[in-house]
């Protein structure tokens, strides 16, 4: 019985001896260099609180301020023209004191809650841990024992500063790099546009130069007047589909005469008077309009040939001179029914072989005319002796 007693004494004594070496571990002073930017809140009725962990805050040189009501404590934490509070150390004989440690939990979480009481209880440390403080203060057991936890409170206050304002860095580099994201998505996708932009203008090069080179390859063959309409004619049918087309050469002065035509739905009976219409005054119009011209309405025609638009009733017209030299060699029109309107295609390939054929008349009239003087050159509507052709008929009637 007595080695028991002992020994049991001996177990008690270990665990005074672990206690008193944990107390004195917990009120280990922590440099004050650590809590060199912390503020400490005192919300009291009463001065007791402040004389009570004053020394503590005096010794970590931590500025302290009072407020006597926790309306305004809210107030004072809420500032943003005052320094930030870290620590705030309440007296629970507040009447609202569960309510504002509660509120205080919810809003700003990362200041450190100290609530004092006069007399603790087990209760009092249950309820204030469930409203958020992370420790309880007898002030019975005087300022020393209010040290340790006001050490702990502020080291507590000190990491989630610390985590706060690391966070708010994370979230400042976070809303860079996504203003930066977008602005990079922005300009990928002005840079996905330029490049279909690009490859929509290089795809038209590339068909220009397709057509150019197919059309040059047709036309560059040809040395007299009448295979040259012809083949300009038939490449023109073959890109645009069944139309009425008409090439109406310069005869003299602003007249012009029919070189050549196809006959897509004209009543043959009305076709010739047609044309020669046509050729007195729609060909002219277009002499000193370089360009391809398009007119998809009868509104759009009548305002270009005014009284004479009932000689193309309901009809859609495209039209073109062949310049070269600021001399116009040759005047192309197409027309047929307005419910057929021409496509954008057939216009950008009219343009594209304008130029080529009108350098090819160029050359013909040239090699026709090599042996004259060229103010004797004359016209491509005049007669054929004036080109000095071996021989051919006067105009060139393309029927189909």
């Amino acid at each position: 019985m007595g080695m028991t007693r002992r020994n049991n004494n001996s177990e008690e004594g270990g665990r005074r001896n672990r206690v008193r070496a944990r107390a004195s571990q917990s009120i280990e002073p922590v440099p004050a260099e650590r809590h060199a930017l912390a503020r400490a809140l005192v919300v009291s009725e009463t001065d007791a609180t402040a004389m009570l962990v004053g020394p503590t805050l005096g010794e970590l040189e931590i500025p302290m301020e009072c407020e006597c009501g926790t309306s305004e404590a809210l107030v004072r934490i809420d500032s943003n023209d005052r320094p930030r509070i870290d620590l705030i150390l309440l007296d629970n004989s507040i009447h609202d004191a569960d309510e504002f440690a509660k509120q205080l939990s919810l809003d700003h979480p990362s200041i450190a809650l100290v609530v004092i009481s006069q007399n603790a209880t087990l209760d009092e440390a249950i309820d204030a841990m469930r409203a958020g403080a992370v420790d309880l203060i007898n002030a019975a057991d005087g300022p020393d024992n209010a040290r340790p936890a006001i050490h702990a409170a502020l080291e507590r206050a000190r990491i989630a500063r610390h985590r706060e304002d690391r966070t708010e860095r994370l979230r400042t580099v976070c809303r860079k790099l996504n203003s930066a994201r977008h602005e990079v998505t922005n300009q990928v996708s002005d840079m996905c546009n330029d490049l279909v932009d690009a490859y929509r203008e290089l795809s038209g090069e590339i068909d220009k130069l397709s057509v150019s080179g197919e059309f040059n390859g047709i036309i560059r063959q040809e040395l007299e007047i009448e295979s040259l309409l012809r083949a300009v004619l038939e490449f023109i049918l073959a890109k645009s589909g069944p139309t009425n087309a008409a090439v109406f050469l310069p005869a003299s002065g602003s007249e012009y005469s029919l070189g050549a035509y196809v006959n897509a739905d004209i009543p043959k009976s009305s076709v010739d008077s047609l044309l020669d219409h046509l050729a007195e005054v729609l060909a002219p119009r277009f002499e000193h309009r370089p360009g391809v011209h398009q007119y998809d309405s009868r509104r759009e025609v009548h305002r270009l040939m005014g009284a004479d638009a009932h000689w193309l009733p309901d009809q859609t017209l495209l039209a073109f001179p062949c310049h070269h030299d600021d001399e116009c060699l040759a005047i192309v029109t197409l027309f047929r029914d307005d419910h057929e309107p021409f496509g954008s295609e057939i216009v950008q390939i009219l343009e594209t072989i304008s130029g080529l054929f009108s350098r090819q008349l160029a050359r013909i009239i040239h090699v026709h005319h090599r042996h004259l003087p060229k103010h004797k050159w004359g016209a491509l509507g005049d007669e054929p002796d004036n080109y000095d052709f071996d021989d051919g008929p006067d105009d060139i009637d393309l029927a189909a």
